[in-house]
């Protein structure tokens, strides 16, 4: 078992802005996760789709607030907001809106041996 403590974790500069690459820090090598750290007016562009690897993401918002824009939709979101992208063709991005804005990028390709996860609570969705 591995933790960390996502509001500590040092973030280094890349082509993507200040990321951490987590796979390691965690052990997990069954999807990606990465933490990004950004302000606002950062010029990095992050707006993209996962139609050539058709990976699904989820991003966390676990600090500051942020702008996603998933297909035509735009919103808000806040610390402990999880958005989700199932479409690898849906173009996603998001933008700082306060400074030291964290955002957890999660994602993999479904697996055939994906399993029905939460199958054994019912559907308990909003």
């Amino acid at each position: 078992m591995q933790a960390i403590d996502l509001g500590a974790v040092p973030v280094g500069p890349t082509e993507f802005g200040q990321w951490a690459a987590l796979n390691a820090q965690l052990g997990v090598d069954a999807y990606g996760v990465n933490l990004r750290e950004a302000s606002p007016g950062e010029p990095v562009e992050l707006t993209h789709d996962e139609a050539d690897t058709a990976q699904q993401e989820i991003f966390v918002v676990i600090s500051g607030r942020a702008r996603f824009t998933v297909g035509d939709e735009t919103f808000d979101a806040g610390p402990g907001t999880a958005v989700g992208v199932g479409d690898p063709a849906l173009t996603r991005g998001h933008e700082a809106l306060e400074p030291g804005t964290r955002v957890l990028c999660i994602g993999a390709r479904p697996s055939p041996a994906a399993t029905d996860w939460g199958s054994w609570i019912g559907d308990a969705g909003p």
